[in-house]
């Protein structure tokens, strides 16, 4: 499992790693509104027993087909069997989050998604009025 850290969305300031210090993953209205909560955020991706490229994952699934014609335009490599199956309902052949990662893991594709990963230290942030998190170049150090 990989090393994420982000800048938060409202702020610019690190998601820092390790540091006891809240932060939330904000959640689209249309998927309950409001917020994951993570008390110190260790860099894997994890908020709140959650894991932030599946949920941008879920969130995304109806423009997966959209994603797909569009694919060239996407900076990293996607795995379109995968994420064809997915949107389908099939089983797929490796785990749920390598295809959150395809789709959101650098600061264009993530901004380029419908639901970008957005994630900040205030908890009152509204998610549909905050721009999408960029990656941390420090990576939360």
């Amino acid at each position: 499992m990989g090393m994420f850290s982000w800048l938060d969305c409202k702020s610019q300031n690190q998601i820092a790693v390790h540091r006891r210090r809240k932060s939330y993953v904000l959640v689209p209205q249309e998927f309950g509104g409001g917020h994951i909560e993570e008390k110190c955020y260790r860099g894997y991706g994890e908020f709140g027993g959650h894991d932030v490229y599946e949920l941008v994952l879920d969130w995304n699934r109806d423009d997966i087909p959209r994603i797909l014609d569009r694919v060239g335009e996407w900076k990293g490599k996607i795995d379109t069997e995968n994420l064809r199956r997915f949107y389908d309902g099939e089983e797929i052949t490796c785990p749920k989050r390598h295809l959150g990662i395809d789709i959101a893991c650098s600061d264009e594709d993530n901004a380029r998604l419908r639901y970008p990963i957005k994630i900040t230290h205030d908890p009152d942030a509204v998610y549909e009025w905050c721009a999408p998190s960029m990656t941390d170049p420090y990576q939360g150090m």
